[in-house]
């Protein structure tokens, strides 16, 4: 009997213990405000954003950043993108709260690895050549771990294969002093305007280089002002006009210009005002500085019908002082501004400014 009784005891005890567990774990849990249960893994799963999408003849070209937590991944593999698309309908596209139906997987894509996608930049690029002409998609890109577990889905990205633009009739283009000037005829409106809907990308090239985007951004308009260029080099333009439709940029053909010569650059105008200062046995000679960039200023100085240049080198900023005067004589003295850019030009000298040295005598008594 003592020993059942023992067991008993034994038995119980245990039993609070393992209930007073139970209870504690109970309130921690439910201390403070309840959340939902956190997902096993990442906190903080990379996600797939801003992504871009171009219909280019007739193809969907996805283009997207890599999160740099895909940049730290230890090997190849770890984590893929994989991009699915849903065939839909205009008015179904517009339903934001309408889940996706027979959606397909397209291709998977590991950065690390070498496919039928680019990266560079840590930017991948991929195209979708199996889309038809006037179906409408919605795309996704999930981002998948090597046991095949969903991190992530990106919002969906909507994409109407309609008629691309019309290319635009021609692109001129007219050289000055400020670079070069590129004008093409826009697309009208029923009121004679530049259509507000069509964009354009504007691209340039070197002769014997490859072709550079001049604008990021998409213009509106009919000209574009080039003020990069070299002078005398020379360059050929191309205009492309661009359609915004759901969430896709879908671009017309390329036109493009004839080779133009860039100008010869002008040198930057002379000082507005220039001034000197008799100072004891020295003229100390003053200017306005240049609201535009220079490489420095020249000085020069007439003494009767001579005029020399009195600095070898440019200065980058005033006074220069004229050492070698001789007491009370008339001086006249002018400023250039030399250009920033090669072959570093020299412009025009500003207007004389005379001044007498007049010296002082210091009468002690």
């Amino acid at each position: 009997m003592r020993a059942c009784s023992l067991n008993r005891e034994k038995f119980g005890k245990a039993w609070q213990i393992r209930a007073f567990l139970m209870v504690a774990l109970i309130f921690a849990g439910s201390c403070g405000k309840k959340t939902p249960p956190r997902p096993v893994g990442l906190e903080k799963p990379p996600q797939v954003v801003d992504i871009r999408v171009e219909l280019v003849d007739g193809q969907v070209r996805l283009t997207w950043p890599i999160p740099p937590i895909v940049h730290e991944k230890k090997r190849p593999g770890d984590l893929i993108f994989v991009v699915q698309r849903e065939r839909t309908d205009l008015k179904r596209v517009q339903c934001g709260d309408c889940p996706p139906e027979a959606v397909e997987t397209l291709v998977r894509i590991d950065p690390a690895s070498q496919g039928p996608w680019q990266v560079a930049h840590g930017m991948v690029e991929w195209t979708d050549t199996s889309a038809q002409a006037e179906e409408v998609y919605r795309y996704w890109i999930a981002i998948v771990d090597k046991k095949e577990r969903t991190l992530s889905l990106s919002a969906p990205t909507r994409v109407h294969l309609s008629a691309p633009p019309r290319p635009v009739k021609k692109v001129e283009t007219c050289a000055d002093q400020r670079g070069v000037l590129v004008r093409w005829d826009a697309p009208m409106t029923a009121d004679k305007m530049p259509d507000p809907k069509t964009s354009f990308l504007i691209e340039r090239r070197q002769k014997g280089l490859e072709w550079e985007t001049l604008n990021p951004e998409f213009l509106q308009g009919n000209s574009y002002l080039d003020t990069s260029v070299q002078p005398q080099e020379h360059y050929q333009y191309r205009v492309r006009p661009v359609l915004r439709v759901l969430d896709a940029e879908v671009s017309g053909p390329w036109t493009e210009s004839a080779l133009i010569r860039a100008p010869e650059r002008m040198p930057p105008p002379p000082p507005t005002t220039v001034w000197a200062v008799p100072l004891r046995e020295k003229i100390e000679v003053h200017w306005t500085e240049s609201a535009q960039p220079v490489a420095g200023y020249h000085v020069y100085r007439r003494d009767g019908k001579t005029i020399v240049r009195l600095t070898g080198e440019p200065l980058n900023k005033p006074p220069f002082i004229d050492a070698k005067v001789e007491p009370n004589k008339v001086y006249a003295y002018a400023v250039s501004s030399v250009s920033p850019n090669a072959p570093h030009k020299e412009g025009l000298l500003s207007k004389w400014v005379e001044v007498r040295h007049v010296r002082f005598n210091d009468f002690r008594r």
